[in-house]
């Protein structure tokens, strides 16, 4: 093995500290906060077995961000991977993750507890979907973000055993 091969296994850069660091940021941020009633409450007309589900399934993909965050700090290629499958998972089902029932009932509560003026209720579907673009354009670009930086062949480099 050469010199320059395990100079490079032996110091991890600033572009994958950061990169990691955004990784467990976003799990964080991702993940459902509370308990299970107030995230039930958000999804109120699905059927309560769905809603459950969904909720489970949001705190393991979390989950396994976290740990594919940690896991890009260890320069793991297992994590690597996993990271641009979650990140296409996540692009092929945004829509999904954002409902625009969910934006409604939180302007809907907004707007019962004062947080809201009751003018926006005219316009709370198209606000609802506006919520729902953004989230999504969100999550998208911090996905689209971290498969293109970990697919580049200098990062991948630093990924090999």
């Amino acid at each position: 093995m050469d010199k320059t091969a395990v100079g490079a296994k032996e110091k991890i850069t600033r572009g994958i500290i950061i990169c990691a660091i955004l990784v467990i940021t976003y799990s964080f941020l991702g993940m459902p906060s509370g308990s299970f009633s107030s995230y039930y409450d958000n999804f109120r007309p699905s059927p309560p077995n769905l809603i459950f589900m969904r909720y489970l399934f949001s705190i393991a993909l979390r989950l396994a961000m976290l740990i594919c965050g940690i896991g890009i700090l260890f320069r793991k290629n297992i994590f690597r991977k996993a990271t641009i499958f979650i990140g296409f998972f996540t692009i092929a089902t945004a829509c999904w993750k954002h409902p625009p029932i969910c934006f409604k009932i939180i302007f809907l509560k907004g707007i019962g507890q004062g947080m809201f003026s009751a003018d926006i209720i005219p316009r709370i579907n198209i606000l609802s979907w506006i919520c729902v673009a953004i989230c999504s354009i969100i999550d998208i670009s911090i996905c689209l973000c971290l498969i293109y930086y970990l697919t580049r062949p200098k990062v991948k480099e630093q990924f090999k055993q």
